[in-house]
């Protein structure tokens, strides 16, 4: 009989299950986009899924060793809307960016392009200039 009510243990389940995954899922790629970083003897290859963005709607930099990519959507409104007694309207805006740390760029070669939704940036590497060791006297 003890098997047919719920426990304290089944009540945090159930409370975890509709809240916590919910917002967790719901909430947390808000501003985000999925981003890979791959890497070989040549090169870094940035890849970044941007569904239903156009290439005007990114901007991509490089400064100091951070790569910028940003992203803003608006939905546009047809002209002949216009001729519509509407009682309501609604219009999206989304907008993405993320940094990332990448150092040893050959900043004069870096190429991206972008076809159906995928940001590519090819980041060639440059010999790395390590600063050289200042010996430091201990008195």
């Amino acid at each position: 009989m003890t098997n047919m009510l719920p426990s304290k243990r089944d009540f945090g389940d159930l409370r975890k299950l509709f809240f916590d995954d919910l917002f967790d899922g719901a909430l947390g790629d808000v501003g985000s986009f999925k981003t890979d970083i791959i890497e070989d003897e040549k090169e870094y290859t940035v890849e970044a899924e941007l569904p239903g963005m156009s290439k005007e709607d990114i901007e991509l930099d490089y400064h100091d060793n951070i790569l910028s990519i940003s992203a803003k959507h608006e939905s546009e409104t047809d002209e002949h809307d216009e001729e519509r007694n509407y009682v309501r309207r609604e219009r999206s805006s989304r907008s993405f960016s993320r940094q990332f740390l990448i150092r040893d760029i050959d900043e004069d070669d870096i190429s991206a392009r972008f076809d159906k939704g995928i940001l590519e940036v090819k980041l060639p590497k440059k010999e790395s200039e390590q600063p050289a060791t200042k010996r430091i006297d201990i008195q």
